[in-house]
């Protein structure tokens, strides 16, 4: 009798766990090492967890590479950011290693550059244009870009000759 309701209870922990599982997953896509904190963080043990994450990825629920192209397309449109900052991102999240370096062979980090440059600019009009240049700089040395990248957008836009006055 004991062993039933033990029973009874594990199982009835398993179905708790995999419908917060579900409920996570219907707000937005998570990595596999996310979901599993986030389960542990509610309560739920590890033995009950790793079936619930091993059944979910096979039915490709849960998918490490899909989260991280969504993360990088979501990231791209929003809130344009370089490699570096990607890449620690999607570390956080518990994505392997592995699959970053695939995921970011596709990136076009410089024209993600180009992009939050150009989107940062409007914002500084009244500076002079070495100030522009200096703060263009920091942005995008924030937002994950590397030197290079940096360099050449700054250099494409400051000698193209392109007015970034207001014309008010």
């Amino acid at each position: 009798m004991q062993s039933l309701i033990l029973l009874i209870m594990a199982d009835n922990n398993t179905s708790s766990a995999m419908a917060f599982a579900l409920k996570l997953l219907g707000l937005r896509n998570h990595s596999r090492e996310e979901l599993e904190r986030k389960l542990l963080k509610k309560g739920f043990g590890s033995e009950c967890i790793k079936p619930i994450l091993e059944k979910l990825t096979m039915q490709g629920v849960l998918d490490d590479r899909i989260f991280g192209i969504e993360l990088i397309r979501s990231r791209s449109k929003r809130k344009p950011s370089g490699k570096l900052k990607i890449r620690t991102e999607l570390r956080k999240k518990g994505v392997s290693e592995t699959i970053i370096v695939d995921l970011l062979k596709e990136y076009n980090s410089a024209a993600q550059c180009l992009r939050a440059a150009e989107k940062k600019i409007g914002s500084l009009h009244e500076a002079t244009e070495v100030e522009r240049k200096r703060k263009l700089e920091v942005f995008l040395y924030n937002r994950g870009f590397e030197w290079q990248e940096i360099q050449t957008v700054l250099k494409q836009l400051f000698l193209s000759g392109t007015d970034f006055e207001d014309p008010c």
